[in-house]
């Protein structure tokens, strides 16, 4: 049924782009016009459609042009085969202020500084992508500043934002931010991290916002997962419906040491964890029920063994060190 919905979409998108459209052929290989996507891009008129064929390009794409669309080859098996690798130096596509009617679909955006950046009054679809692997201050996976955005059959997983947002930062600051999320062809959000608001943040936006999903982080999310950060005054809900979720929280208390393992279950200094972050984010949270991380003796720094600072905390979860001269945590400006 997706394959059926993803070239018919495909198929409609192609018939409405006009008889003068061209259509500019991107291909690592030399096999096409272009070997550059930002090429194509920067070449393309309104109604043109920039098709990126297989491979990995290392490439920032930069769009100040409307009506266009970048789009893989139509089999949904190329998704993870056509992948614009951002190298960590700016975002993988960046829709730029004002530029309208952007169509990205069927393409992986991975190790950039966020995965894909809407400028303000921007409009675009972003259909069937894989957006994971990407960092950044704020929206790891995707930053929408007060522009209209159509998300449908996206993944978005493994981001990281330093600040809040690790999978998609929504920015309203009272302004008009129109998101919609596919209800069918539902996204999934899931395992991103950050300082505050591991998936999603949403920022002085003016209207509650539904996020139908197929798979998000937990069955039951706090805004430690989904954060609504409200102006005064100002209220709205983030209302996700998901239909499977990433992991089950432990409603256990779980242990940390500079000698353990992420793969371990952390339920005993036997079989601990190695990094904080990764016990705060597993532990539930229960106001009935208070758990406890036990950081256990040792020095823990990113250098001696892989912390990740900040550690974001939970509601009604304890972090308990040996004491102060036992459990040692250093930043490493």
């Amino acid at each position: 049924m997706k394959r059926h919905r993803w070239i018919t979409a495909w198929l409609l998108f192609m018939m409405s782009i006009g008889l003068h459209a061209v259509t500019r052929i991107v291909d690592i290989t030399g096999a096409g016009q272009y070997t550059s996507i930002q090429a194509a891009v920067t070449a393309s008129s309104a109604g043109d459609t920039v098709l990126v064929y297989p491979g990995r390009y290392i490439e920032n794409i930069n769009v100040s042009v409307s009506n266009i669309a970048i789009i893989s080859m139509e089999n949904p098996s190329f998704i993870e085969s056509t992948i614009i690798d951002g190298s960590l130096i700016a975002p993988g596509i960046k829709i730029n202020q004002n530029v309208q009617n952007i169509r990205i679909q069927g393409i992986s955006i991975t190790n950039s500084k966020s995965g894909i950046v809407l400028g303000q009054n921007s409009s675009s679809i972003i259909a069937n992508c894989a957006i994971h692997g990407n960092a950044s201050f704020y929206g790891g996976g995707i930053n929408l500043f007060k522009g209209t955005a159509t998300l449908s059959g996206v993944r978005i997983f493994n981001n990281y934002a330093y600040i809040m947002a690790g999978g998609i930062y929504i920015i309203g600051y009272l302004g008009s931010v129109n998101v919609n999320f596919d209800p069918v062809n539902r996204c999934s959000i899931y395992n991103n991290r950050a300082g505050a608001g591991q998936d999603i943040v949403a920022h002085s936006i003016n209207n509650d916002l539904s996020i139908p999903l197929e798979m998000f982080s937990v069955s039951n999310p706090t805004s430690y997962y989904a954060a609504p950060f409200r102006a005064s005054g100002n209220e709205f809900q983030l209302l996700i419906d998901a239909e499977t979720f990433h992991h089950e929280e432990e409603n256990h208390d779980l242990y940390v040491s500079p000698t353990g393992d992420d793969a371990n279950d952390g339920l005993s200094p036997a079989t601990a964890l190695k990094t904080i972050r990764t016990a705060v984010y597993r532990v539930a949270s229960d106001s009935l029920n208070q758990k406890t991380v036990h950081i256990l003796p040792g020095t823990y720094s990113r250098t001696a063994n892989q912390q990740v600072f900040p550690i974001p905390l939970k509601s009604w979860v304890k972090v308990k060190g040996a004491g102060i001269e036992e459990t040692q945590i250093v930043g490493e400006m």
